[in-house]
This record gives structure tokens, C-alpha cells and sequence, in this order.
């Protein structure tokens, strides 16, 4: 018996460990540095992370806004990261990430990237978690949005891009305004590869991609991965552990602690398409209409400060 525990001591050690170790680095932003960007002008960024102001081109970094602050509200510890987008000759968005900003007045020119020769720029990262979790303040104006990614690849990797050298990618978005009150999102990883992964490229924009608003403002705290055992998905906090299944592809059936505190929901296929949005009643969602095909789709429930994210399989 007490070679049985020790074995299971050991292995659920690793298992813990491993995980523990495979997180976002300074997931709580808690960790902040001072960054001398000019002759005079010194910003404030969170340690491995980098903003518009530590982008690759020294030109536009002198010409850059500021879009990225560290905040006193957070939703624990001392502090939050803050992004915001800024009307310059362009609007900037608010963009913070854990590899580098690659800029460019022609905003369909930039994007973000791991820059595997530098270790300022890169997050390693060799596990398989099943999601990504966090929370979120958001103020949009307009019809903006804010949008969270997690790439998992191997070898250079950014985005946007066609997935190459992607093995998973977790996509979150929201224009819900929270007003004071913290929202937690929670998005499953969609795995195009059995490899395992060689680094994490994470993104936090506080506006919709190439069409931010000015003057949307994000905040966002205690970012996690997920882990999982069994087929299903699930996580581990009772008070997010809805179950969400096709039955009969007429209905989506919503099970759990807060079955009919959901109002709307979206369902993107896995490249992130739209394809079906509008209310839900009662417990479940009508998509007799919406005509899915079979495969895997990501359903997105909305209500007062309720979020909830879960992959389905029509058959």
C-alpha cells in the first residue's frame, strides 16, 4: 500500500508540477518593470510582456501612443493590466502580448509574433491544456469588441497567419460593457496537431482587430490554463461546470449551475466564423434554422455577468 501511494504521490506531483509550469509568464500582472523607449520617455510595462512602445520598428515606437498602463483595480492581488485604444493618424489599438508587436501604419501589415532568438519575446510552453481562462473589465464604445488569443506552435509563430506551425489556438471575444463588475471568459483550445507545443503566444486587445473604436478601454487579470482528464469538457470550478450538447442538431441544451441565467449566445465554427447568433430560452438554444454541418463548433453564452465557452461536435 505505501509503494501504491508513493507511486501516486510521484506521478501526481509531476502531473502538478508540469502543469504548474506550464502557465502564461506573470499570468496576474502583477510583476511590472520600467522601460527607457526614447531619450526621456520611460513607459511602464508588465514584466514578459511588451506593448506597441516595445514594437520592432524604432521609428514608430517614437510615434506610438501609450495603450498599455498598469491599474489599481484589479481582480486580485495589487494590480490589473490596462488597454486602451488611442486615435493617433490611426487608431491604435490596445494591444499587449508575450512575444512582440511587429508595426505598421498599414494595420493589415502588422501583427504579433514569438521571436524564438530572444527570450524577452517568448513564452515556453510544452503542454496541451484543454482551455483558457481569465477575467475582464471592458468599456467598448461603439459596436468594438475585445479579443483574447493563446496560440500554441512550435518554431517562429505569430499572428495573424494560416496556422503554420500552429498546434492549438484559443480565441476569446466579447463587447459585453461589464461596468464595475468583473467577467470571467473561459475559451477551449482548438488543436490542429498531436505535437507538442515549443512555446504560447498570448495576445490581450482592448478593440476589435484591424477596426478598434477609440476610446475603448479592457482590463484584464488572472489569466490561466486549464487542465483536464477524461474526454469531456469541463473545469474545474463547480460554479462554471455547464454542459453543453447538441440533441438532435435542433436544440442546444444548457446544463449546470446556471441554466436559464443565459440570454444570448454566438456559435463561430473553429476558424472563428460566425454562424448562428440569438437568444436563448429557457435552457436552450434553437439552431434548427442555423442548418450546421456536421463538425466541431465553439458555442459562446452570455448573461449579467455570467460567460460561458464550450466546444460541441454535431454528428
Amino acid at each position: 500500500m505505501k509503494k501504491l501511494l508513493m507511486v501516486w504521490f510521484t506521478a501526481t506531483f509531476i502531473l502538478v508540477f508540469t502543469q504548474a509550469q506550464n502557465q502564461l509568464e506573470n499570468p496576474g500582472f502583477e510583476e511590472w518593470e520600467d522601460i527607457l523607449t526614447g531619450a526621456t520617455d520611460t513607459i511602464r510595462e508588465p514584466v514578459n510582456w511588451s506593448s506597441l512602445k516595445t514594437s520592432d520598428d524604432p521609428t514608430l515606437v517614437t510615434m506610438a501612443p501609450n495603450v498599455c498602463f498598469r491599474s489599481s483595480i484589479p481582480h486580485s492581488g495589487q494590480y490589473s493590466i490596462k488597454l486602451e485604444n488611442k486615435l493617433t493618424m490611426i487608431v491604435a489599438n490596445g494591444t499587449a502580448t508575450n512575444g512582440r508587436i511587429h508595426a505598421k501604419l498599414i494595420t493589415s501589415e502588422a501583427y504579433m509574433y514569438t521571436d524564438t532568438a530572444d527570450g524577452r519575446w517568448n513564452n515556453p510552453f510544452t503542454a496541451r491544456p484543454d482551455s483558457l481562462t481569465g477575467w475582464f473589465l471592458y468599456a467598448p464604445q461603439g459596436g468594438d469588441s475585445l479579443e483574447v488569443y493563446a496560440i500554441l506552435h512550435r518554431g517562429f509563430g505569430k499572428q495573424p497567419d494560416e496556422t503554420t506551425n500552429w498546434i492549438a489556438r484559443a480565441y476569446f471575444r466579447s463587447s459585453a460593457n461589464t461596468g464595475d463588475k468583473w467577467m470571467r471568459f473561459s475559451t477551449p483550445f482548438i488543436y490542429y496537431s498531436d505535437q507538442t507545443p515549443q512555446y504560447v503566444l498570448a495576445i490581450l486587445n482592448s478593440g476589435n482587430g484591424y477596426n478598434p473604436v477609440a476610446g475603448s478601454i479592457a482590463y484584464f487579470d488572472d489569466l490561466e490554463m486549464i487542465y483536464n482528464s477524461g474526454n469531456g469538457f469541463k473545469e474545474k470550478s463547480s460554479a462554471f461546470s455547464e454542459i453543453v450538447y447538441a440533441m438532435g442538431n435542433q436544440y442546444i441544451v444548457i446544463r449546470g449551475n446556471h441554466p436559464t441565467q443565459y440570454t444570448s449566445a454566438r456559435i463561430t465554427d473553429i476558424t472563428g466564423r460566425l454562424v448562428w447568433n440569438g437568444p436563448v430560452t429557457s435552457d436552450r438554444i434553437d439552431i434548427a434554422r442555423a442548418d450546421l454541418k456536421k463538425g466541431i463548433y465553439i458555442v459562446s453564452l452570455t448573461g449579467r455577468n455570467l460567460m460561458f465557452t464550450q466546444k460541441i461536435v454535431i454528428r
